[in-house]
């Protein structure tokens, strides 16, 4: 079923979550994600996570990131580090400067010989300049329905002209009959997930091929009903509802 396109008007930079979900934990060097002592102990399994330090100088960042990190100089993106990117160059700066990587963990595998190799987030030390850094806080962002209980209405803005990314879009709306299967179609958005009424129902990635995220109808509600997007890069200006998906490729090649 298709329903009527949806325009996010508020959003939350992930600059400005970062003050009302709970202190960051310390630590002298990176944790990976498993190893955080959160969930009673149990560490974090899925999301993102956070490694906020300070630097005084320029020169190149390495280290081993899993699985995708985006690199900022205070708010800035200066890039990514992966699998293959071990490597980045951190442009000039003066005085005290905040590094931050922002590391998604994309899901491990469930066979061979590396099962129990799965660690996500920062690896071991992160150098810069080949010294290692030191005095790390660390953000866990499981993005699960109680870190979203943490965003009350009066903590949204109004979307600038320009937003700060990454970024949290909402968007409300209403079903008034009894709620049916759709599509949801983010055209002009580039990278992120989706969370439906408090639920994650998928990543979207531009670079395709698929184009549209299948919303099964029991996760609406007849009445209000809430979409949340996370989005690292930049957003486009309206959520998209079909009744077709769009996965990409429509032949076959023999």
């Amino acid at each position: 079923m298709t329903y009527e396109p949806l325009i996010p008007v508020v959003y939350l930079s992930l600059w400005d979550v970062l003050s009302f979900i709970g202190e960051p934990i310390k630590s002298e060097k990176p944790i990976n994600m498993e190893n955080l002592p959160v969930n009673d102990g149990n560490g974090q399994a899925f999301g993102y996570i956070l490694y906020e330090t300070v630097i005084t100088s320029s020169g190149t960042l390495s280290g081993v990131v899993r699985d995708r990190g985006q690199v900022f100089v205070d708010t800035v993106s200066i890039g990514f580090m992966d699998y293959k990117t071990t490597k980045i160059v951190i442009p000039l700066i003066q005085g005290y400067t905040f590094l931050r990587i922002l590391v998604e963990n994309r899901g491990r595998v469930n066979y061979g010989n590396n099962i129990d190799d799965q660690r996500k987030g920062i690896i071991g030390n992160l150098y810069l300049n080949d010294s290692p850094l030191k005095k790390f806080r660390i953000y866990s962002l499981d993005m699960k329905k109680s870190f979203f209980q943490r965003f009350s209405i009066d903590k949204w803005t109004h979307i600038p002209d320009v937003p700060t990314f990454p970024a949290f879009f909402f968007c409300g709306f209403v079903i008034g009959s009894s709620p049916s299967d759709t599509f949801l179609k983010l055209e002009g958005w580039e990278k992120g997930v989706i969370f439906v009424n408090g639920q994650n129902l998928g990543r979207y990635w531009n670079i395709g091929p698929q184009e549209t995220l299948y919303l099964p109808g029991p996760w609406l509600f007849r009445g209000n009903n809430q979409i949340i997007i996370f989005e690292e890069v930049m957003a486009g200006s309206v959520i998209q509802f079909t009744d077709t998906p769009y996965l990409g490729r429509n032949q076959y090649i023999h």
